[in-house]
Order: C-alpha cells, then sequence, then structure tokens
C-alpha cells in the first residue's frame, strides 16, 4: 500500500494537475490528498489543485451516472446490485438526493451512489447541481487536508481506518443536521387541510 501511495505521489509530481483530474477521476480521495500534499511542496497552487480535483470528480461521477440511465435494466438484475442497492435506498430515504454530497465522505460508496442515481432517473439538471456540490466540497476538504498535513500525509494516509472512522463520524452528524432541518421544515408547513 505505501508503495502505491509513493507512485501516485510521483505520479502527480510528474504530470501535475492532470494527474490530480485523472487520479480524482478515476480513484478519488487518495489522489486528492495526495494533490494537497504535492501542492504544499509548491509544485502548483492549493486552489488550482481544488479546481483540477472537483472537476476530475465531476466527469467520474458523470460517466457512473451515464452508465446507470443507459443500462438501468440489466444493471438491476445483477448480484453486486441487488447487494448494495438496498443500503443506499435505506440512506437515500431519510437524506434524499443530497446522498449524492455525502457519498463522497464515505469510502467505497461513491461510484455506487452515482451509478444508484443513474438507474434511478434522477433529472440530469438536478444530479449535475448536486454532484458539483459535493465535488467542491470533498475536493476542498480532501486537497485541503493534504496540503495542511504536507509531508505528514504518509502518517495519516498509514492510519486509514482511524481516518474513515473521522468521516464516518462528519457524515452522521451531517445526516442528523438534515434530518432536523427536514423535520422544522415539515412542522412549518400548514397544519390545516385545503380550504374548501
Amino acid at each position: 500500500a505505501e508503495g502505491g501511495r509513493v507512485a501516485l505521489t510521483e505520479l502527480i509530481i510528474r504530470y501535475g494537475l492532470a494527474a490530480v483530474f485523472l487520479g480524482s477521476g478515476l480513484e478519488g480521495d487518495l489522489s486528492m490528498v495526495l494533490g494537497g500534499v504535492v501542492a504544499h511542496q509548491g509544485y502548483f497552487r492549493p486552489q488550482v489543485a481544488v479546481a483540477a480535483a472537483a472537476l476530475g470528480a465531476f466527469c467520474g461521477d458523470c460517466v457512473w451516472y451515464a452508465v446507470g440511465r443507459l443500462h438501468a435494466r440489466r444493471l438491476q438484475e445483477a448480484a453486486f446490485y441487488r447487494k448494495v442497492g438496498p443500503r443506499i435506498a435505506a440512506v437515500t430515504r431519510k437524506i434524499g438526493v443530497w446522498q449524492i454530497v455525502a457519498a463522497r465522505f464515505v469510502y467505497g460508496t461513491k461510484n455506487a451512489t452515482m451509478l444508484f442515481w443513474g438507474l434511478h432517473n434522477l433529472p440530469v439538471v438536478r444530479f449535475v447541481l448536486v454532484d458539483a456540490i459535493g465535488c467542491a466540497l470533498g475536493a476542498s476538504f480532501f486537497v485541503g487536508l493534504g496540503y495542511l498535513v504536507g509531508d505528514g500525509a504518509e502518517a495519516l494516509l498509514g492510519n486509514v481506518k482511524r481516518f474513515e472512522f473521522l468521516l464516518l463520524g462528519a457524515l452522521v452528524v451531517g445526516i442528523l443536521v438534515l434530518v432536523v432541518i427536514r423535520v422544522l421544515a415539515q412542522r412549518r408547513e400548514p397544519a390545516s387541510g385545503p380550504v374548501e
């Protein structure tokens, strides 16, 4: 695993923002964090790394979403969807379309989430708007994390389980906030039915 991180870091140093863009679209979080580390070392500005990472992640998400829309019937019959689909659907029932943003911070769920929303025909404009927000937040967080820890990122990435646990905790807090907002919004709706 350490050799993989070193190789990915070398690719980012050698190919710069193109590697951050491609890595963010294909792999995701680790490429973003390492993009922040390389920006910390002065190879490029952190703001530009965030933009490249967000754009790469957005392009990757759109591919998974399009695959879901174009091959819905075949994918819904696949074994992996029968295993993962109900879990994503359960979270979706609680937080709705904002699950697209939340998936950015839960390791291993991002691609399946984009596929899920494509399968369920979420309107393209709505997907693009919500996913753009998620990509901007995710890229800012992960690139910023890499930039802040700088050369200490290797130690951080070496303890992935604790890192993922912290992200999961942040997700739980985010879900609770969204649930409270939704409950408060429902209470403000008029309690009486339509006037006849």
